[in-house]
């Protein structure tokens, strides 16, 4: 159960409960001993009537009224009881773990007459892209500055006529490729086209053409999919009306089908050399949690456990201890690798950042293979640690690479990194010559 849906329980329960009750009770008490129930198996509607009886003398609670269809545009972050009439614009599953076990869940964006929200279901109520919808009982709350509508445990949805929604009328809002974020909006945004694959996808038991890759302008890039043949190919710079945002690990990934209106322009609007890799301040990266293809520079503040040499699984490539791999067991053999796992901060952030064997050998002007003879040759790897440290820590660092986000922070994967030389007297007397103007 979700925090959020545990919140409302409690709500409901606290409603009912009366000021003057003969015995006071608090939150983190009803939530403790709520939990409990949970535990055993006991039904969350049977959790809830024992729990006020128990504290208000045989009142029971009934499911909370219906309220009036609220408009998109309308809910506000932290509502309960909502109802909406809306269309299901985009829908994708989704693997996450929780206390250790891995559950499924749904997230997309729902449209209306006023706008769209993006929307979280915890879990499967069998509605499909385009379905026209009857929400009650919904919650929401604020993820990444915008509303996030969910479907917990207490939600009921109901497939309905698609002329019971007024046609969704809302302007796409122009936007650039910095702007793009989970949960936006259609948007329309001219771009070019840095890279294009095509594959087969099964949709609705039919199988379908797909198409994804790479977009960019001036501002940087981002992974696209076209769910239509728009006849697009590598170089094209177009105009794309009424597509979606959604993201994975912090990168915006834009979406669009046979619905969106696809315009090819003149290739020179965007020039491929218009296109850069993004340099960006750690405070940013970390408030978007994630880009495509972006430049980081800043000091080692620490050297990350599971730097080094390092075995993985043949099979997976996970990193393994004793041989042992989570998924496949007691292994015979090892890949032997190399890396190192740092954190960079720049004074207004701090990021992860992993470095590969290919950088890390060149970094430490050493192969792999020399690295581990000085290992088997000293029996153990401080002579390696002490290198790591000396080049690495407290050192100024540039690494480019695409930046991930999750629940521990974000993470930039590198694809080229190098040391930077920094000339402290020429920094001291730029610091000196600040502090002058300024006063």
């Amino acid at each position: 159960m979700s925090v959020d849906d545990l919140k409302s329980h409690i709500d409901d329960i606290l409603d009912v409960l009366s000021e003057d009750s003969e015995k006071g009770v608090s939150r983190e008490e009803l939530e403790r001993e709520f939990k409990k129930f949970l535990e055993y198996g006991v039904p969350i509607e049977q959790a809830k009537q024992t729990l006020i009886k128990k504290f208000s003398g045989g009142v029971t609670v009934s499911s909370p009224p219906a309220t009036e269809r609220k408009l998109i545009v309308d809910v506000k972050p932290n509502d309960s009881n909502v109802s909406l009439l809306c269309r299901v614009i985009t829908i994708n599953p989704k693997e996450i773990t929780v206390k250790g076990e891995k559950r499924g869940i749904f997230y997309g964006i729902l449209g209306d007459e006023s706008g769209t929200a993006s929307f979280t279901a915890w879990k499967d109520f069998e509605i499909s892209k385009g379905d026209v919808i009857e929400v009650s009982n919904a919650y929401s709350r604020e993820w990444r500055e915008s509303v996030q509508i969910n479907f917990g445990d207490r939600v009921k949805i109901k497939k309905t006529e698609e002329d019971k929604l007024h046609d969704i009328a809302y302007e796409p809002k122009e936007a650039k490729v910095k702007d793009l974020r989970a949960g936006l909006g259609a948007v329309d945004i001219t771009v070019r086209i840095l890279d294009l694959n095509e594959r087969e996808a099964n949709v609705d038991g039919n199988t379908k053409k797909v198409f994804s890759g790479v977009i960019g302008d001036e501002t940087g890039k981002a992974q696209f999919t076209s769910w239509h043949d728009f006849k697009l190919k590598k170089g094209d710079v177009v105009r794309i009306t009424g597509g979606y945002i959604k993201s994975w690990k912090g990168i915006p990934q834009l979406s669009f089908d046979d619905k969106a209106i696809v315009k090819k322009l003149d290739a020179g609007k965007i020039s491929e050399d218009e296109i850069k890799t993004s340099k960006m301040p750690l405070h940013l990266l970390v408030e978007k949690r994630g880009a495509l293809d972006v430049e980081v520079e800043g000091t080692v503040i620490e050297i990350r456990e599971g730097s080094g040499i390092i075995s993985r699984c043949p099979e997976c490539n996970r990193t393994v201890v004793d041989k042992e791999c989570k998924d496949h067991g007691k292994l015979s053999k090892v890949k032997i690798d190399l890396r190192v796992k740092l954190v960079v901060d720049d004074g207004s952030g701090s990021v992860n950042c992993i470095i590969g064997k290919d950088i890390t050998e060149k970094i430490l002007d050493k192969t792999l293979d020399e690295l581990k003879k000085m290992v088997d040759k000293s029996k153990d790897d401080k002579a390696l640690v002490d290198m790591i440290n000396k080049t690495f820590f407290a050192h100024r660092i540039r690494v480019g690479g695409n930046a991930l986000g999750d629940d521990f922070g974000t993470t930039v994967i590198a694809k080229n990194a190098e040391m930077v030389d920094v000339d402290i007297k020429e920094k001291a007397e730029s610091l000196s010559h600040d502090l002058e103007e300024l006063r």
